[in-house]
């Protein structure tokens, strides 16, 4: 489970409304978007971190795979990655000002892809309702 900041964000998919992460954490700062998901053994159903501003992201030191969403400042998908495996350098999307890292499997399960709208809500919830 990501822990940390108590404030989390859920990750709401604009054209379906379907609810793709609930326990979404933005890392806005420096080290914590270095930091990234180090030291995890992996991300549980519905959580996500969200690295701002960010256009490339590595796996290096990590254990798991994982999907990868770039949007742009509107919140459109600009490139999605599919189960991203440890130890890579990129992928990189240079239109993108934001990365969202998922659960490998979330962008096949959710249909998610270019041209999609994603946007962050501010949220207290720990789980669906």
């Amino acid at each position: 489970m990501i822990t940390g900041p108590s404030q989390f964000f859920t990750l709401i998919d604009q054209e379906t409304g379907a609810l793709i992460a609930w326990r979404a954490v933005v890392a806005d700062r420096w080290w914590s978007r270095l930091r990234g998901l180090l030291g995890r053994t992996g991300l549980d159903e519905g959580e996500a971190l969200v690295l701002f501003p960010c256009s490339a992201i590595h796996t290096l030191g990590m254990r798991f795979p994982i999907d990868v969403l770039f949007l742009d400042g509107k919140g459109m998908i600009r490139c999605a990655r599919r189960a991203v495996p440890p130890w890579r350098i990129g992928p990189i999307c240079r239109s993108s000002l934001m990365a969202v890292e998922l659960p490998a499997g979330t962008i096949d399960r959710y249909g998610l892809g270019p041209g999609r709208r994603l946007y962050l809500q501010q949220s207290c919830r720990d789980a669906p309702e």
